[in-house]
């Protein structure tokens, strides 16, 4: 492959990698797409960037995923996803990618990669009973740009009320498909927007880890996202995620957990 030659995944080219010389190392520009709130390289959008690089260099798709977030990337930097194959199997692949810029690590992922069809797959959860999105209020944009990755997708709000531990939101993306492996990763980093409807509080934090498990591939423009709040100690969040196709289909869960640096006020979203 050329040197900066462009990756991009069909189902979600809202991330967009450039090949190196190297075939373990892929180059992002962050912009305002891949952005969180902060005007930075969104948690979410940077593991989404990490999956894809991985599933480019092994050939396999992601199974499972998890992040550490561990620094910032601002909006107009490069980042260098660094992927290193640690165990190639006949049938599962297992992975470690970091995410760089030059002021060093932003986050390191580890995921498996493959599997092989037994013909037993099955499903035990159900889709939430909510209303379909076109019944939906639309989420108002939350940056304070309001142009980041989350403001550009439609995020309906399908089911929230303040202190109740489980938000539901139909979320459809801009660029891509929602239901694509890079679409799912990205949006299972809300969650901590659920808790703040939990809370019934605003606040600032950043996350510290995400972990994203494909459960199916089936294709769906809008996608139904259940987030349920755990607990929250010393400062620090913990939630869970299931994503639903708009048939039904469960396509993804998560967890992940996030710390909390200040109470802003109350719910402002």
């Amino acid at each position: 492959m050329s040197e900066h030659s462009e990756m991009t995944d069909p189902a979600g080219n809202f991330i967009q990698l450039k090949s190196t010389t190297d075939r373990l190392r892929w180059q992002m520009t962050v912009t305002s797409e891949v952005a969180g709130a902060t005007g930075t390289l969104h948690g979410g959008c940077g593991l989404a960037a990490a999956a894809a690089g991985m599933e480019a260099v092994t050939g396999r798709p992601i199974l499972y995923i998890a992040g550490q977030y561990l620094a910032r990337a601002p909006i107009g930097s490069e980042v260098l996803v660094e992927v290193e194959e640690l165990a190639v199997g006949n049938r599962v692949t297992q992975a470690a990618a970091s995410v760089v810029n030059e002021g060093g690590v932003v986050l390191r992922a580890s995921a498996a990669l493959g599997g092989h069809d037994l013909g037993i797959d099955r499903v035990w959860r159900n889709i939430p009973d909510v209303p379909p999105p076109n019944e939906c209020p639309r989420r108002q944009p939350t940056s304070e740009s309001g142009y980041s990755f989350t403001d550009q997708a439609d995020i309906r709000l399908a089911g929230q009320k303040s202190g109740e531990p489980v938000v539901c939101y139909w979320a459809k993306l801009n660029r891509g498909v929602a239901s694509s492996t890079v679409g799912l990763i990205a949006l299972a980093d809300l969650i901590p927007s659920g808790m703040r409807v939990s809370l019934d509080k605003g606040f600032r934090g950043s996350s510290l880890d995400h972990a994203v498990r494909i459960a199916s591939t089936d294709l769906s423009d809008w996608v139904l996202i259940r987030i349920e709040a755990d607990a929250v100690r010393n400062s620090v969040g913990h939630g869970r995620v299931e994503i639903y196709s708009e048939a039904g289909s469960l396509l993804a869960t998560g967890s992940q957990s996030f710390a909390i640096s200040a109470i802003t006020g109350p719910l402002d979203r």
